[in-house]
């Protein structure tokens, strides 16, 4: 018999984002079955071929493009895997063994970590380097949606009951400043901030305040004490683009140049001035949109964000027709996780949030966290498919 957990799940709207009503799922399913699926098909797909050939012209390194074609073939394995291969009951039984698995990695970093660019990040593992923080976003989002479904209440939970979660992922969230990324730190915790928007919490207002107040202190002490000087000037660049136009303001001045050139229709494939003559910094990295943007243009450009906001919305739909917490806490985790990506990207080089080294879903170089997208939208497909399969079993019991 099927379980309801909306139980565990808050009121209002949150609630009716999961709870809906199940005849109408029934006819829906039978019209339209695979819409998730062809429609995640679709979208994996174009952003590969569309990442594939931004990043040619942002580096046109033939040495560079084949190491990225590997990356996609590896990707593109972990999709698949991830979508049909592994079952979600296995993601569940090794949601706990990847998470402190992961937890290793990054202390492990700290003893044989490979130092670039004033961070230590990677391990080698032979002919690839790793870095572990990347995959630790969705050990995250699997090991929060694990510790819901092994730890099922019929009431709503309470503070204390989540002392070991929060301290594992605060425990996460150090180990990754230390190194130092604060983007992926601050990344990591807001992932699972937003899971636990999603889970029926009791708070306190002494709690709330207390979490303000402590939040506020920390931000202040981490200021004077924590933040390297770099950090503080791209915040600083934040507020006044020009402050250091030629250091450390020259990233963003020169993106909004490239985005700004493009115009309505952009400058056409391998046309990029800003690009090709390479004004743009970090052009295969952080700062890839701007090459679209500026060969694409506007509408280019447009035609990319609906594809980051259909994946979106079907995160959402997925989420909102799973039937235990474990698949709920999932998707919604994958989807924020991407959608949180995509957004502080695009906002980062338009000079609306600091430069934090956050990467573009699919489209930003490297193996690491090309594979870890792939692996999710990999899982989000095998939650769509668990779905499925529940609905069908019950549609031919109740004769529908």
């Amino acid at each position: 018999m099927l379980k309801n957990y909306s139980y565990l799940l808050k009121d209002s709207f949150l609630q009716n984002l999961y709870v809906s009503d199940k005849k109408n799922i029934f006819i829906q399913f039978r019209f339209s079955e695979n819409y998730n699926l062809f429609s995640i098909l679709f979208i994996f797909f174009s952003l590969l071929l569309l990442s594939s050939l931004n990043l040619y012209s942002a580096n046109q390194d033939i040495g560079h493009f084949k190491q990225h074609m590997i990356h996609v073939v590896l990707g593109s394995l972990c999709f698949f895997a991830a979508g049909w291969f592994f079952s979600l009951r296995t993601v569940i039984n090794l949601s706990y063994p990847l998470f402190f698995l992961h937890l290793v990695g990054l202390i492990l970093v700290f003893v044989f970590g490979y130092q670039a660019g004033g961070a230590q990040r990677w391990l080698h593992l032979g002919f690839f380097r790793f870095q572990p923080s990347e995959s630790m976003k969705l050990a995250i989002i699997i090991f929060v949606a694990k510790f819901f479904y092994t730890n099922k209440k019929l009431q709503s939970y309470v503070l204390s009951d989540l002392w070991f979660l929060i301290a594992s992922i605060l425990f996460v969230f150090t180990l990754i400043f230390k190194q130092p990324d604060f983007g992926t730190a601050g990344l990591c915790l807001m992932i699972f901030v937003f899971q636990l928007a999603f889970v029926d919490i009791v708070l306190s207002r002494k709690v709330i305040v207390i979490t303000f107040l402590s939040s506020v202190a920390m931000s202040i002490f981490s200021w004077f004490f924590l933040l390297h000087s770099y950090q503080k000037m791209r915040i600083l660049n934040l507020i006044y683009p020009k402050l250091d136009p030629s250091g450390s303001g020259y990233n963003s001045l020169q993106s909004l140049v490239a985005i700004g050139s493009g115009g309505f229709w952009g400058k056409g494939y391998l046309n990029g001035t800003q690009t090709q003559l390479r004004f743009l910094p970090a052009k295969d990295t952080d700062f890839i949109f701007s090459v679209f943007a500026e060969e694409q243009g506007f509408v280019g450009s447009m035609l990319l964000f609906s594809l980051m906001f259909w994946l979106f919305f079907l995160g959402l739909k997925i989420s909102r027709e799973s039937h235990d917490i474990y698949s709920a806490l999932t998707s919604i985790g994958i989807t924020i996780f991407l959608f949180l990506e995509f957004v502080i990207n695009v906002a980062m080089v338009l000079g609306l949030f600091p430069v934090v080294g956050m990467p573009f879903p699919f489209f930003s170089y490297g193996g690491s966290s090309l594979l870890t997208v792939c692996g999710a939208l990999g899982l989000l497909i095998s939650i769509d498919r668990w779905n499925h399969n529940i609905d069908n079993s019950l549609m031919k019991g109740l004769g529908l």
